[in-house]
């Protein structure tokens, strides 16, 4: 693949240098990082073949290298193509991360760390000077990343409190704040790190849960409905709800069991609303002796809907009910707090500490991308998004592709995965890959199972 200069970016900065009157949201090297997502990139893709599995047979795609310069190579053939984005950036907890972009020395000029003793404007100093790093390392992968997603192309970015506020500013100027879709909140493992002090009260809480936000690339962009697992009793057992809803559509005022509402609407068109009425009269005359409305409703093939009017009612549905059936899933709400932030499992124990739960980014797919379509992740740690666009691919035969890029960190000295051999992340994320295909590869023998490795590496001039 070869480097191309962003030109498409632009438009983008010359709004941004108009509209400096407006409010935005500054710091420090804001500008700087606006310019280095409009630079050519310097670097190419270079295929690694004894390192892919499957390299001529496969469209996955497994990048090593900074994804500054990966966003930016990628453009050239994956501008406007991208049907889905999910990334896990670093989370600015204080420790210094390795995305060291050549801006960043703007930040570190005159300052340094503060130590005991120092004043509270030393701490507001060096925090906002480490807010201002992420920000500007941010900032512009975000705006290559917008330009890589389709029309109906949405980005989830994983985020915890410390840079949540300043995300979603950055992220409302980049996409637009109306292509804010959602913010998921997600459950982390109980610890009980507080105990040893709550005696002496307690400065703050453990944190919970943490965050994905959700922008779209535009309006076109929307959700595939996915679900939860009900609760035993919500699995065997309907129950009856208001009839009402406080739309105003005045077609949708009709008479209903003796009521017509003057205001709001009835959920159902007439003709659909009588028929419930005439089922549950069916039922109570006939069959409420034999079998409960849930044995009906299963006995006549679980399609039918049922409406009666409870006598004592009040509210604007003035007693008028429609009946809600048993259910073998719930509609997700943005509380997805039943699911782990974090969940090993065969295929990462050993390699990596606290890997994505495979379960979320697949329930994220699947929000996305029906069957097909392909899903970018530019920090891929241990290779979770691969596993889950593969395990997905299995289970419903679907035909969606993952492009992941890596920088190669160095692992721990002391961690595990460097005792067993493992230098750097990279080395993690594709051993991770090959162990979900070893799982997966006697499952289908029609599902993508293989990845094509590239390495940037430096563009060499003729005569330089």
């Amino acid at each position: 693949m070869k480097p191309v200069k962003t030109d498409s970016l632009d438009n983008f900065a010359e709004t941004a240098e108009r509209h400096k009157e407006r409010f935005r949201f500054e710091w420090p090297g804001k500008e700087a990082a606006i310019k280095s997502a409009r630079e050519p990139a310097t670097q190419n893709l270079v295929p690694v073949e004894e390192e892919s599995l499957h390299f001529n047979d496969t469209r996955n795609l497994y990048i090593e290298g900074d994804n500054l310069e990966a966003l930016k190579v990628l453009q050239d053939k994956y501008s406007g193509k991208i049907k889905m984005i999910y990334i896990d950036p670093p989370y600015n907890t204080g420790n210094d991360f390795v995305y060291n972009d050549k801006f960043r020395d703007i930040h570190n000029k005159g300052t340094h760390k503060s130590g005991p003793g120092e004043s509270a404007a030393d701490e507001n100093a060096l925090s906002s000077r480490n807010h201002s790093i992420w920000l500007s390392m941010m900032y512009p992968r975000l705006m290559l990343a917008r330009q890589l997603l389709a029309r109906d192309g949405a980005i989830f970015i994983s985020i915890d409190d410390h840079e949540l506020h300043h995300l979603r500013v950055i992220c409302d100027e980049i996409f637009g704040a109306s292509n804010l879709r959602n913010t998921f909140a997600v459950r982390r493992y109980d610890k009980n790190l507080n105990r040893q002090f709550m005696a002496n009260g307690l400065k703050t809480f453990n944190v919970g849960f943490e965050y994905i936000l959700c922008y779209a690339k535009s309006e076109a962009f929307e959700f595939q409905p996915v679900f939860r697992e009900p609760s035993q009793k919500r699995s065997a057992t309907g129950y009856w709800k208001g009839f009402w809803n406080d739309a105003d559509r005045p077609t949708m005022r009709y008479d209903l069991l003796g009521f017509t509402p003057e205001t709001g609407q009835w959920k159902w068109k007439q003709e659909t609303a009588l028929e419930a009425v005439n089922n549950y009269k069916e039922y109570l005359e006939h069959f409420s002796s034999q079998m409960s409305l849930e044995e009906y409703w299963i006995h006549t093939g679980m399609t039918k809907k049922f409406i009666r009017r409870n006598p004592n009612g009040k509210g604007k549905n003035k007693g008028v009910e429609n009946w809600i059936a048993p259910s073998s899933g719930i509609l997700r709400s943005s509380n997805w707090t039943d699911l782990l932030v974090s969940k090993s499992d065969e295929t990462s124990k050993g390699l990596f500490d606290f890997p994505k739960n495979v379960e979320v980014i697949k329930t994220l797919i699947n929000t996305a991308c029906k069957s097909e379509g392909i899903i970018l992740d530019f920090f891929a740690g241990s290779s979770t998004t691969a596993h889950a666009v593969m395990e997905l691919n299995v289970q419903d035969g679907g035909e969606r592709s993952f492009i992941l890029v890596q920088i190669p960190e160095d692992t721990h000295p002391k961690s595990h995965a460097r005792k067993e051999g493992y230098e750097n992340i990279c080395q993690i994320g594709k051993e991770r890959i090959n162990r979900v295909v070893d799982k997966l590869k006697g499952e289908s023998a029609q599902v993508d199972l293989g990845y094509q490795v590239f390495r940037l590496e430096n563009v060499s001039f003729p005569g330089g």
